[in-house]
């Protein structure tokens, strides 16, 4: 299988590698690269001399942001190009489009490393909800905050500390507002809770970052046998579903509780197969390529795939209570989407503790 690469960044130059490295049966015909530095081998700045090539099968795009990368997937599935994506802000801008733009063109488009990295996240969404019905999905899908707040937990460092030794680590960019303000688990929920429920789930989900967690906060939910985990939460009720991104409060029986590090978290029910959870590396340039190289040896076998989104859902943020921690009072029974809505007007942080699902 011939295939055309989009982007040289960390990703892009893993899969490159990782290709050159093991023999799978597929090969790079180009590189697209930003103007001015397509001076290696396979690289050029025309993505129309990527598209237009014949012997390419497969656009793999590893560009950064939604912008142009969304763009030239539309291009590519319009071209009747197979597509591999990393990139999660494109992909959860129009997953709906994209997916009837690739069954029109009878193509596949392929994204497990957009959500989850290597975690092979979105894999195992869509194996369980094609037979089973999704009552719920969440997870801790941003290593970076993840990192900062069990080490906040476990090292006593404060926030600008945490997010210090998370950009030397190189889990964190330098600028960190996608993650620290929950915007990248936004699109990952979107992703996410769209492929579990079978439905395009609304983009302007309730989300809450971990702006304003403080050492003391912490260790007072320590103190209540509590860790704190940025998290996507969802639920499904017969033809209703929510979705927030908040600061979950989970006790120590929770697997979530005890994820370390950058790891990211998944866990996902269905009716027939219960409950299942998986833990992994979710970023990082090695744990991406391999999702976007099982996205190919899966298009070299002859599997095809297109999410499916076949069910008209309505959003019901009802459906997502519990009690809000602020610095300085405790609301139980709200909706989470309320919680959130006073955290921004009291410019405060918040902790959100679920209240047992029925």
């Amino acid at each position: 299988m011939n295939i055309g690469l989009l982007g040289y960044g960390t990703v892009g130059r893993t899969v490159a590698e990782l290709l050159d490295e093991r023999d799978c049966g597929i090969r790079i015909r180009h590189i697209l690269r930003r103007p001015g530095h397509a001076d290696g081998p396979l690289m050029t700045d025309s993505f129309e001399a990527v598209l237009n090539d014949p012997e390419v099968t497969c656009i793999v795009e590893a560009l950064p942001g939604r912008d142009p990368a969304l763009s030239y997937i539309r291009a590519a599935l319009a071209a009747g190009k197979h597509v591999v994506t990393s990139n999660k802000a494109a992909v959860a801008a129009d997953l709906k489009g994209l997916a009837e733009l690739a069954r029109a063109n009878n193509v596949s488009l392929l994204f497990e490393a957009s959500c989850g990295g290597g975690m092979h996240w979105v894999e195992m969404i869509k194996k369980t909800a094609r037979f089973n019905e999704v009552s719920d999905v969440s997870g801790i899908l941003n290593g970076t905050c993840n990192y900062m707040l069990d080490h906040m937990e476990r090292s006593g460092l404060s926030f600008e500390e945490a997010l210090a030794r998370a950009q030397a680590l190189g889990y964190a960019e330098a600028d960190p507002t996608a993650d620290i303000t929950g915007a990248d688990v936004r699109n990952k929920a979107i992703i996410s809770a769209s492929l579990a429920y079978r439905t395009p789930v609304v983009s302007d989900i309730p989300t809450a970052g971990i702006v304003g967690v403080t050492r003391g906060i912490i260790a007072a939910a320590r103190e209540r046998g509590r860790s704190l985990r940025l998290m996507m939460l969802s639920e499904r009720r017969g033809d209703r579903y929510a979705v927030g991104i908040v600061p979950v409060l989970l006790s120590q029986d929770e697997i979530a509780a005890h994820v370390h590090d950058n790891l990211n978290y998944g866990r996902i029910t269905g009716d027939v197969v219960g409950a299942l959870s998986i833990v992994g590396q979710g970023a990082g340039g090695r744990p991406t390529a391999d999702a976007m190289i099982q996205d190919l040896i899966s298009l070299g076998r002859g599997e095809t795939g297109r999410p499916v989104l076949d069910r008209p859902l309505t959003y019901d943020p009802a459906l997502l209570c519990g009690t809000g921690h602020f610095p300085d009072e405790v609301l139980p029974g709200r909706p989470l989407a309320e919680l959130i809505e006073i955290a921004r007007q009291k410019q405060s942080f918040l902790a959100f503790e679920p209240q047992a699902t029925e």
